[in-house]
């Protein structure tokens, strides 16, 4: 009943069950190990399955069904991409969700794929055609798939370059690139009769020495500033005091185009700040602000040296006993320059401890008062 084949992978299930018991039960009781071994038993069982369903691929003498001139199946890599696509569903379930999925992906794939190509070398006794078929029900689907994989790979490796490289080694390396695609290119459309084989092996080349270029700049990381800039970030948070920032004022803007928002306009003129509040003539010292709301304020400089208006919106817990204040301001602008500073107040005045003030950092004694209601 049981082939020579089928009785060994049945053994190595058997033992390796066994094997996967001692191990819980004397080692780890832990999940992981015993997933592992499990895994393998499900592998061997399936391999002594099959090996019972085709007898191990044993043929009757005078079988007519397998003549001895009959040509060989096609060889097939799915197979192993298949048992590489479990391994990863496997791995995954230890791991990391993205293994999981990368490795049901896989696993799909390769069952799709190899069960057309088994459908259609069975489709004739004529390969060109059995190959025809084939193509005509997966190529709609491969190229576009391959097509996006290798977009992704060429997007990935060419992010990695810049990010490792400087500025300007970067634009010189871009350049550079599109230049050779240009120029290899119009070699390609000029001379249609170059082989297939150059073509194809030119393609694999580029595309080799592009994922190369990638692996290698990521294993170095990114360059020096922005490496500075992920552990500070830097250009995110907004600097709030007297001094200019590097990097938060770089470039600072000086005009606003958009003013159908602003609910005050805030000027600094010979060292006095002043609020005049939107439909209001007179100036003043209090402005109200609408509470919940995203509203903004613009700021002038009138004033000979650089400056930014600071807002106070109250305080927020860090953690037990400890509070911070929280601040919002503009950029540092020069004389006649101007800066919208939008933020939202949640909560009324009466709530916080400390009024909610404009301020310019380094002006003492002058402030605008936020009314909130």
């Amino acid at each position: 009943m049981f082939t020579p084949g089928s009785k060994l992978f049945l053994g190595l299930t058997g033992f390796v069950i066994a094997v996967s018991v001692i191990y819980v039960a004397l080692v780890d009781n832990s999940i992981g190990g015993a997933v592992a071994l499990l895994s393998v038993a499900t592998g061997t069982a399936l391999l002594a399955g099959l090996s019972l369903f085709n007898r191990d691929g044993e043929v009757a003498v005078g079988d007519v069904a397998a003549p001895a001139g009959a040509e060989p199946l096609t060889s097939s890599m799915w197979p192993l991409i298949a048992t590489v696509g479990f391994v990863g569903v496997v791995a995954g379930l230890l791991t990391h969700p993205i293994v999981f999925f990368l490795g049901l992906i896989a696993l799909l794939a390769s069952g799709t794929e190899w069960l057309i190509q088994s459908w259609s070398e069975g489709a004739s006794s004529d390969k060109t055609y059995n190959a025809s078929i084939r193509g005509r029900m997966l190529h709609p689907i491969e190229f576009p798939v391959l097509a996006l994989v290798g977009l992704g790979v060429v997007i990935l490796s060419f992010s990695r370059v810049m990010l490792a490289v400087s500025r300007d080694a970067g634009a010189i390396i871009f350049i550079v690139a599109g230049a050779a695609v240009l120029f290899v290119g119009s070699i390609f459309a000029l001379k249609p009769s170059l082989k297939k084989t150059l073509v194809v092996g030119i393609c694999v080349a580029s595309a080799v020495g592009v994922a190369a270029s990638g692996i290698a700049a990521a294993s170095n990381g990114l360059r020096a500033d922005l490496v500075e800039a992920k552990e500070e970030h830097h250009f995110s948070h907004k600097e709030c005091g007297e001094e200019e920032n590097e990097h938060f004022d770089h470039l600072a803007e000086g005009t606003i185009s958009l003013r159908s928002n602003a609910v005050a306009t805030i000027e600094l003129r010979d060292g006095k700040l002043t609020a005049r509040e939107l439909g209001v003539a007179k100036v003043t010292q209090t402005i109200t602000f609408p509470r919940s709301n995203s509203a903004t304020i613009i700021f002038r400089n009138k004033d000979e040296k650089e400056a930014r208006l600071t807002a106070f919106l109250g305080t927020k817990p860090v953690q037990d006993g400890v509070v911070e204040e929280v601040l919002d301001c503009t950029q540092m602008i020069g004389k006649n320059h101007e800066q919208a500073l939008t933020f939202k107040i949640a909560k009324p005045s009466m709530a916080s401890d400390k009024p909610y003030t404009l301020t310019v950092p380094g002006l003492e004694g002058q402030s605008i008062e936020i009314m909130v209601p």
